[in-house]
């Protein structure tokens, strides 16, 4: 048997393979195709959000320096607004949204906008995962809402967090708090624990110290 094929019959037989497999090969070749170039958008136009996202952080981040405890710089607030307000509307959910709803918080003290301040910490607490920022954020917010003389919240709110690596300071706060609703006997106790909390890290406990040397001696 002749097992030598002529050209004509090779490209014959060439001919009939691809009527009956070309239209699934072409299908995947589209696919993958396809496939390579999707990948490669998406992952230009992530780049593309993370750059604008960051490049709206550092307006904000600038814009901070400056004193908005001033009525001068009455623009430039707005200016920042507008900055922040972009950030969280094209990058919802991302922590440079959730960390320049902070920094909007803190210039918003400086002015005096305490309604906005609380807007941007709340934001910013539902937007992070992470216990340390969650902490620090809510740390800030319960800060404030003492400030605001709401401090029955404000102590429920503290007693909420519980990353150890901000314990120190959640427990000063829980005194001030505590002192702010006369219930001076626990105010020392929490008092202690900061203290104690800051030896074992290393930390000056000269404030704490003085506020539960502020305390009467008698409770």
């Amino acid at each position: 048997m002749d097992y030598v094929r002529t050209d004509e019959e090779t490209a014959e037989l060439v001919k009939q393979w691809l009527r009956k497999n070309g239209p699934g090969l072409l299908g995947a070749f589209v696919i993958g195709v396809g496939s390579v170039l999707g990948y490669q958008w998406w992952q230009q136009n992530q780049i593309a959000q993370i750059t604008d996202a960051s490049a709206s952080y550092q307006e904000l981040i600038e814009l901070a320096s400056l004193n908005f405890a001033d009525p001068d710089t009455a623009a430039d607030y707005e200016r920042m607004l507008a900055v922040g307000e972009r950030l969280q509307s094209a990058h919802d959910g991302s922590y440079y949204a959730a960390l320049g709803a902070g920094i909007l918080a803190a210039q918003a003290v400086e002015r005096g906008d305490f309604d906005l301040a609380v807007s941007q910490l709340t934001y910013a607490e539902a937007q992070v995962e992470t216990p340390e920022l969650k902490s620090m954020m809510g740390l800030r917010l319960a800060r404030l809402e003492l400030e605001l003389n709401q401090p029955e919240q404000a102590l429920s709110r503290v007693r909420g967090l519980t990353d150890s690596s901000m314990a120190a300071s959640l427990k000063e706060l829980e005194g001030d708090i505590l002192v702010a609703l006369d219930s001076l006997p626990e105010a020392r106790e929490v008092y202690q624990q900061a203290s104690e909390l800051m030896q074992a890290r290393g930390l000056n406990t000269a404030i704490v110290d003085l506020k539960m040397a502020a305390l009467p001696e008698a409770l």
